[in-house]
C-alpha cells in the first residue's frame, strides 16, 4: 500500500490538528507497470484552507524510472507525489489462483426467470403479454417464458409480438442489446424468431471478464 500526505486539517484558530492521507491499495501477485500520483493544491475554500486534488502521471516501468521522473518533473514545483504499482484489471478467479486458493464454484446455476427479464425490459417500453398470444397480435409487446433447453439449460424464451413486422424486429434487437450491455450477468442466444436468455453463474462471469 502506498500514501501520499494530502493537507493539514485546522481547528477555526488556525492550528493543525490531523494531516489528511490518500492511501493507494496495490497488488504484489501480478506484473505492473507504475503511476505517480501527485497532490496539487487548488484555491482552496473561503476559510483559507487547501483543497487537494490528485493528478497521475505514466506508466513507467520501474518505480526508479517513475520517481527520476517526477523529480525532474514535479519536485521543483515543490508538488507532493508518490510512486504507486498499477495492475493489470483481473477477476476473482486469477486472483484466487495467484494466492493458490481453489475457485469458488457451484453444483448449481440459478436459472434466469421471466419476471425478472421482463422487468429489465420495462423501462424501455417493452411490455409483457401473456404466453400464447399471436405474434401478428394488434398489441404491441414481448412473451417470456421459462424452459428447459437441451443444449443451454435452464433459459427464458423471449419472442417479440406486434402487428408490424418490422417493429418486432426492432423490438427483438432492442431486447437482446438491453441485456447484453446493461446485464452481462446474462447470456443472449439469437434464435431469429427467438431469444433465449440464460444466467451465468459467478466462475463463468468472472471468466468472462477478462
Amino acid at each position: 500500500m502506498s500514501s501520499l500526505r494530502l493537507t493539514t486539517v485546522r481547528d477555526l484558530e488556525g492550528e493543525p490538528i490531523a494531516t489528511v492521507n490518500a492511501q493507494f491499495v496495490t497488488s504484489t501477485h501480478l506484473p505492473h507497470t507504475w503511476l505517480i500520483i501527485a497532490a496539487a493544491d487548488d484555491d482552496g475554500d473561503p476559510n483559507g484552507n487547501p483543497a487537494v486534488h490528485l493528478d497521475s502521471y505514466g506508466p513507467f516501468a520501474d518505480p526508479d524510472g517513475a520517481r527520476a521522473w517526477a523529480e525532474a518533473h514535479l519536485t521543483p514545483y515543490a508538488t507532493r507525489y508518490t510512486a504507486v504499482p498499477l495492475t493489470a484489471p483481473y477477476t476473482y478467479a486469477d486472483v484466487e489462483k495467484a494466492l493458490g486458493k481453489p475457485v469458488r464454484t457451484f453444483a448449481t446455476t440459478r436459472p434466469a426467470r421471466a419476471n425478472t427479464i421482463a422487468r429489465y425490459l420495462k423501462p424501455y417500453d417493452l411490455t409483457r403479454l401473456r404466453y400464447g398470444t399471436r405474434t401478428d397480435t394488434p398489441r404491441h409487446g414481448f412473451t417470456a417464458r421459462e424452459s428447459d433447453h437441451p443444449e443451454l439449460g435452464p433459459v427464458v424464451e423471449l419472442t417479440a409480438l406486434g402487428p408490424d413486422r418490422h417493429q418486432r424486429d426492432r423490438d427483438h434487437s432492442l431486447m437482446q442489446t438491453v441485456l447484453h450491455h446493461n446485464h452481462p450477468r446474462y447470456e443472449v442466444t439469437d434464435q431469429h424468431t427467438h431469444l433465449l436468455v440464460c444466467r451465468l453463474c459467478d466462475a463463468e462471469l468472472h471468466s468472462r471478464a477478462d
